[in-house]
């Protein structure tokens, strides 16, 4: 219990972010500007007196919009087309194997820019271009990790009793694959909120309104030698929740093994 501690605090605290800051995130207060840290401002406030602990906890609200969506879509869809093909074998294995592979020939990165500028950067447009791009490698792991799993002799004696492929793969071949697959889950959503920063720092038709951990890295960057703690509270962020998404992932990994 004490492992998911920190991953569940990091956690409740983006999802906090969605429905309560202790001030207007974007209330700008020159009269303010580069406080230290106080009772009203726990990591004071930046060049424009605006409360950074309430752009920070909207910046991770937004990150974790997309992480579900990373998650739920490369996980779901990648899982089932590699597990489907698995099964299937043959031609129609084939087939849905290249199909996936058409999603690895595009890097992630280039797919979330042009998703962004095209429909501009936002937590939905970004988590669904790195969800889809995600659904090649999802698949083609799935589907490797189901072909060892196939071959194994309680698969071939439930076979042989006659079991169906529906309830072969819901009671021996998911419960094998699922927990690797958890790990790997792990690694992305990490990747994407990198990657999510990243286009947030290049500023690709960001919003400025809605803080960003990358659009304030971005924006700070000009204070990193007079005011330092500006870059240092979303540089943090971000490698916390990294962080604490692998320790989480993996952790069901070990614990499976």
């Amino acid at each position: 219990m004490v492992r998911y501690l920190l991953p569940g605090l990091v956690g409740a605290f983006m999802i906090l972010g969605g429905i309560w800051q202790p001030h207007d995130p974007d209330a700008v207060d020159i009269l303010a500007r580069h406080l230290r840290m106080t009772a009203s401002h726990p990591l004071g406030t930046d060049h424009l007196g605006r409360d950074l602990l309430s752009r920070i906890m909207v910046g991770g609200w937004r990150t974790a919009g997309v992480i579900f969506a990373v998650g739920s879509i490369g996980f779901t869809l990648g899982t089932f087309l590699g597990t489907v093909a698995a099964v299937l074998g043959g031609w129609r294995e084939t087939i849905v194997l290249r199909c996936c592979e058409f999603f690895i020939m595009v890097p992630t990165l280039i797919v979330a820019l042009t998703a962004a500028a095209i429909f501009g950067l936002s937590p939905l447009s970004v988590g669904l271009a790195l969800g889809l791009a995600g659904v090649g490698p999802h698949a083609l792991l799935a589907h490797s990790l189901s072909k060892r799993v196939l071959g194994q002799p309680f698969i071939l004696a439930a076979r042989g009793l006659g079991v169906s492929s529906a309830g072969m793969v819901g009671r021996h071949l998911l419960p094998n694959t699922l927990p690797s697959m958890f790990a790997y889950v792990g690694n992305q959503a990490g990747l994407a909120v990198v990657a999510y920063a990243s286009l947030a720092f290049l500023g690709l038709g960001a919003d400025p309104s809605k803080p960003d951990w990358g659009a304030m890295l971005f924006e700070y960057r000009v204070f990193i030698f007079d005011h330092p703690e500006l870059m240092i509270w979303p540089g943090a962020a971000i490698a916390l929740t990294v962080a604490s998404i692998n320790w989480v992932f993996d952790g069901q990994d070990e614990m499976s093994a």
